[in-house]
């Protein structure tokens, strides 16, 4: 008797840079009867994450996505939708696709109209994204809305607020699955252990999150304060920042690895410029990991999350472009590390309520499991 093999969820992305979420995801879907597949382009310089798939099956497209303009953007996308549809119109087993934002939808059009399955992870509002006028932004949400209308058997959304920025459009089936990770390895905060204050910006590392700050918090800051960058993003700034003596930084690491830096610097940096419209409903894994292991926060006010944070005294907060205030706080916890501890014993009871993975990993798989009964029998 030949072995009944499991369904086959391929998700498409632009992008093979590892992202802790879409693994999260590609987990769910495994402990719930199905096999992910990562189908992703060429981009310079990815091949260096290759090793990180080592666990997964993966499709590489043969071809090169480039961002370097708009142009060169488009026409990008115009080729994803092409190679996807080639490589899976007659392939039996492709009837799941997990597409990766609006771009991954896209790319599963022509497929949408064979009748495979197109669940998207909308993990950004690609509509919010830029820094551009409201009548713009209006437009690219219709275009986003209507593409998901038509090609989404499934939505799924980290909160119902990302539902809401997109403009609650009626979609065929919406699910909510937060951005928290797995804590099976959760180091406890230790702190730098030193007279100095160690202050941590990871992940995604460009200047719409704080790294445009930090030349000017340099100069308004102690010699005894240090930052430590832990992440990948505008490589030639994060290299002329490393120049300065109190910059450390370190290239894209293993969560695991992350979240051992995390327990041992003072505080951790979560900044996102309120120029951008996504930025003021950030859902960052960041957040969820310094809660998971209970390292002081630092999060400007105009995150929404920001609020409830404070509220329950689980982080610290200033408005992203007040310089002087940033810095002062900084200044002021140097000499007064005793509020960093009373803020990492406030977290504990936060984020066992609002951070709890167990609670979410078990939504997550039912999700999938809903996924896999929409397959018909063989």
């Amino acid at each position: 008797m030949s072995k009944i093999q499991a369904p086959k969820l391929y998700i498409i992305n632009t992008s093979s840079e590892p992202n802790n979420v879409i693994f999260g995801h590609a987990d769910f879907a495994r402990a719930a009867g199905m096999e992910p597949v990562f189908v992703f382009p060429h981009r310079v310089g990815e091949e260096k994450y290759d090793s990180i798939y080592s666990g997964y099956q993966t499709v590489r497209l043969k071809f090169t996505f480039e961002t370097i303009s708009g142009f060169a953007y488009l026409w990008s996308i115009m080729l994803l939708l092409l190679h996807v549809t080639w490589i899976f119109s007659f392939k039996r087993d492709a009837r799941d696709f997990l597409a990766i934002d609006l771009t991954g939808t896209i790319a599963c059009l022509f497929l949408k109209l064979r009748g495979v399955r197109v669940h998207t992870l909308v993990n950004d509002n690609f509509s919010a994204r830029y820094d551009v006028s409201p009548f713009f932004y209006r437009v690219l949400r219709a275009i986003e809305s209507a593409v998901f209308r038509v090609v989404s058997t499934t939505c799924i959304f980290p909160d119902e607020s990302r539902y809401v920025l997109l403009g609650s459009p009626s979609l065929k089936r919406v699910y909510y699955i937060p951005n928290v990770l797995t804590d099976e390895y959760a180091p406890r905060y230790e702190g730098s252990n030193s007279d100095k204050l160690v202050v941590m910006f990871c992940g995604w590392l460009a200047a719409s999150r704080g790294i445009e700050l930090l030349s000017d918090l340099l100069k308004h800051t102690s010699e005894n304060i240090e930052f430590l960058l832990v992440g990948s993003g505008d490589e030639e700034k994060l290299t002329s920042l490393a120049g300065n003596k109190r910059v450390k930084y370190i290239d894209h690491v293993s969560r695991r690895k992350n979240l051992e830096f995390m327990a041992k610097v003072d505080i951790n940096i979560a900044f996102y410029s309120p120029r951008i419209l996504i930025n003021r409903f950030a859902l960052p894994q960041k957040i969820y990991d310094s809660l998971l292991i209970s390292c002081p926060l630092f999060v400007n006010a105009e995150v929404q999350m920001a609020m409830p944070l404070q509220k329950s005294g689980s982080c610290f907060s200033a408005e992203y472009f007040d310089i002087l205030a940033i810095a002062n706080k900084l200044n002021e916890l140097v000499h007064d590390k005793v509020q960093l501890i009373e803020m990492s014993k406030a977290m504990d009871s936060y984020s066992a309520e609002f951070a709890n993975f167990q609670k979410i990993r078990l939504a997550g798989i039912d999700m999938y499991r809903d996924i896999v009964k929409l397959n018909p029998k063989k």
